[in-house]
């Protein structure tokens, strides 16, 4: 497999971070996302923070957050991570999708909001892996994540076509 080069953080430069995060947040509304209330609050490449602010719909029947939401949240921080490094053009032509999900579970999650910071640690050419932690409001790591992303060959299949 050749890997692709990861792009290093831009120091602070806020023009693209403003920009990126403005892409991802237009792609990612109307979705799934949104019925979770998951929200992207950082991007630049290679790397995204998305939080949800619990409610109580959140809440399993012991009064914690659902281990959904939290994978939830896992999955949609990565996925942002992955799409930061790859231009729209080419997630056309050979999108990105979820191919493994692992979640660890480290404490119930409780509290008022919930954050995800996921980072891209290998890009290939047809995978993509990322790491990813979970915090809640008080900054306790509630979660971590591991999430493989493979690259398709070709253009998605539609139902239309």
């Amino acid at each position: 497999m050749r890997l692709l080069p990861i792009p290093s953080p831009v120091p602070h430069c806020s023009a693209v971070s403003d920009h990126l995060l403005e892409s991802l947040r237009e792609k990612s509304s109307g979705r799934y996302w949104g019925l979770v209330g998951i929200e992207i609050v950082e991007a630049e490449p290679g790397r995204t923070v998305n939080r949800v602010l619990l409610q109580e719909h959140h809440l399993n029947y012991n009064d914690v957050v659902h281990g959904g939401v939290i994978s939830s949240l896992i999955d949609s921080a990565a996925g942002g991570a992955v799409r930061s490094l790859r231009e729209a053009k080419e997630i056309a032509a050979r999108p990105h999708a979820t191919s493994d999900l692992h979640v660890t579970y480290l404490a119930p999650a409780t509290g008022t909001e919930l954050r995800a910071e996921a980072r891209v640690i290998k890009a290939g050419r047809t995978a993509v892996f990322t790491e990813v932690e979970v915090t809640d409001d008080r900054g306790r790591p509630v979660a971590r994540g591991m999430v493989t992303f493979v690259i398709g060959s070709g253009p998605p299949v539609r139902a239309e076509d």
